[in-house]
């Protein structure tokens, strides 16, 4: 249900939520120069001066306004916002200089713009010409590279109301400015500034006529060590309340319309859908034409199992939970390590997979895995565990083809009567009927709101009538699509679960004194790919930890090199992200390809005019 309500919670924010429009300038405005002085301190502060010539094209104008980008998706990341912090904003001007700040949001929140607006409602500008000065501090404007520090920004933004006739800028920095590069023109454009040179340390950027939805964006090149604070501030992207701008009673509300649809679902769950079962003890395998019913346990009700069904890996993550993603791959990738297939090594600066023997990789989607990361499969030959550059889907692709010979080895052992949608399908029907219910909700609930302002006529009744079984119809569509998708297994495949189920209790629950294992057995390696499915990595890597501070464990894996494995701060779940992001998309080439430690940088190929930090715009009101 929580799909669902994230559908109709979401949609009714756009009736909801309303888009302000920015004043607009008088069409004959345009800007003398404008004259940007940037100073970045030691501690990464980027100090900012712009001295702005501004010519009204009528004689009402109150002021200027100038706008700043304070906030947006994080552009190698797009998991993470960017957030640039303005502060000590001062403004003096030859007009009304009195300045009020507001922020708007767009973006479902991810992107923010600061705006600061010079002069009074009261009074208008004298003449039609009058020189602004503002200025004001920024963190987090800065790059980290290896090499250097960088200011990649957009100087102007390209979202002025008036054209730019001139514009300079000059950028000062600790121990004198390295190199620069100058870029100009529409947002994406590779042109080249007029001027973009290093005067005696000092970044020195000039171009004219910037017209109207092109801008100036300049890249400078700190030396290394000379200002700290020199990364990007990232924060989480708003909640999801606060994208759509809703709050606790709005949501409690929609929970009570949803009420009936909820019952409705608990109903289906409870009784449709559900796997088939032999008639006998749970987990067992009964003789050929044992009685087949409907699955009516509970999970409490399973027999704790101590040892995993003799299956691959993969096999048991996309029985436990219907599902083959990202997790059955890194369980599989340290299988492959625990078995001596490969071996993780944790020595240098990034972790790597070492092919050690890749004949003991005996099942399709294991050796399709292999060949992805290791393509010509020769002995010792190392792979990288870090996400691939922009362009290269080869590992994206393995993966892919190892789930897909998953689950075709899955469906051929009849586990399944019905196969699990794959991870990366649409729910296109399931969200067509969700907003189909949802507009039939809102016309039914506007109907009643207006017929109790009317007296209550007649019809109400029949309002009711509409929107109740439009609920229970949509609701009843969704489930059965999204039960659907989960697919039901056979009564094998229901008895390979319990079987799964019982184990993943025991490694859930038992404590470190209770684990069963000979002398000599490395239960940890054992058992950590069944932990990684299981979602309990960490656990068992802390209870295995207690073992090893026992002496009835080895400390150090085989199939591991490096730092001692339980004092290193390498946790199993670690190794687990650390391969689900090296299988992952890579990032798209039109928004990333720094050359540095994590964020695109300005001197790249693929840097353009607008794509650094900051921007904005201005005009007059």
């Amino acid at each position: 249900m929580r799909r669902a309500l994230g559908v109709f919670v979401g949609a009714l924010a756009v009736l909801l939520v309303g888009l302000s429009q920015p004043a607009a300038a008088a069409p004959g405005d345009w800007v003398k120069r404008l004259a940007i002085d940037y100073t970045v301190t030691a501690d990464g502060v980027l100090q900012v001066k712009e001295t702005i010539d501004y010519h009204f094209g009528d004689d009402d104008r109150h002021g200027i306004y100038r706008d700043l980008i304070v906030r947006e998706p994080y552009v190698d990341d797009r998991e993470f916002d960017q957030q640039y912090d303005v502060s000590n904003i001062t403004v003096s001007s030859t007009a009304p200089s009195a300045f009020t700040t507001s922020t708007t949001k767009s973006r479902n929140g991810r992107e923010r713009v600061l705006r600061i607006k010079i002069g009074s409602s009261d009074e208008t500008v004298s003449g039609r010409d009058a020189t602004y000065v503002i200025t004001y501090d920024v963190r987090g404007a800065l790059r980290h590279f290896d090499d250097r520090s960088e200011l990649y920004w957009d100087a102007t933004g390209g979202d002025w109301d008036a054209s730019l006739q001139q514009v300079d800028v000059g950028v000062t920095v600790p121990g004198g400015v390295q190199r620069v590069r100058c870029l100009t023109g529409p947002r994406g454009s590779t042109q080249v500034c007029a001027t973009a040179q290093v005067v005696g340390g000092r970044g020195v950027f000039a171009e004219s006529g910037v017209g109207r939805g092109e801008q100036m964006t300049v890249v400078a090149a700190i030396p290394a060590g000379a200002v700290s604070n020199d990364r990007p501030i990232l924060v989480d992207p708003p909640g999801f309340l606060a994208r759509n701008g809703l709050n606790l009673p709005g949501v409690l509300v929609a929970g009570l319309i949803t009420a009936l649809a909820i019952v409705a679902r608990k109903l289906y769950q409870r009784f449709g859908g559900r796997d088939l079962r032999f008639a006998g003890p749970p987990g067992t395998m009964p003789p050929e034409g044992a009685a087949v019913a409907k699955d009516t346990l509970t999970a409490e009700q399973l027999p704790v199992a101590f040892a995993p069904p003799r299956i691959p890996v993969a096999e048991g993550g996309l029985l436990i939970d219907s599902r083959a993603d990202a997790t059955e791959i890194a369980a599989t990738l340290i299988d492959l390590a625990v078995r001596g297939v490969l071996r993780i090594d944790n020595t240098g600066k990034y972790r790597k997979a070492v092919l050690v023997d890749p004949d003991l990789a005996t099942t399709a989607h294991e050796r399709r895995l292999l060949k992805g990361l290791f393509p010509s499969l020769k002995v010792g030959k190392e792979a990288k565990l870090e996400r691939r550059a922009p362009g290269d889907n080869s590992l994206s692709t393995a993966a892919s083809g190892t789930l897909d010979a998953l689950r075709k080895q899955v469906e051929e052992r009849g586990w399944y009567t019905r196969m699990p949608a794959p991870a990366s399908s649409g729910d296109g029907a399931l969200v067509f009927w969700l907003f189909a219910g949802f507009f039939g909700l809102i016309g039914a609930i506007i109907l009643i709101v207006v017929a109790i302002k009317s007296g209550l006529p007649a019809w109400v009744g029949t309002a009711l009538a509409v929107a109740v079984p439009t609920i229970a119809v949509v609701t009843l569509f969704s489930t059965w699509i999204g039960t659907h998708r989960r697919g039901q297994r056979s009564a094998a495949g229901r008895a390979v679960t319990d079987q799964l189920v019982g184990f993943r209790t025991y490694l859930t629950t038992a404590e470190a004194d209770q684990l069963k294992f000979e002398d000599g057995e490395d239960i940890f390696s054992k058992y950590l790919p069944w932990a990684i499915v299981f979602g309990i990595a960490d656990r068992w890597q802390q209870l295995c930890k207690q073992l090893v501070a026992a002496g009835r464990l080895t400390p150090e894996p085989a199939w591991y090199v490096g730092p001692a494995y339980y004092d290193s701060g390498f946790t199993a779940s670690q190794l687990a992200s650390n391969v689900t992001s090296t299988f992952s998309e890579p990032p798209s080439p039109s928004t990333s390809g720094g050359d540095g430690g994590g964020s695109s940088s300005g001197f790249s190929s693929s840097s353009s005019s607008g794509g650094g930090g900051g921007g904005g715009g201005g005009g007059s009101w």
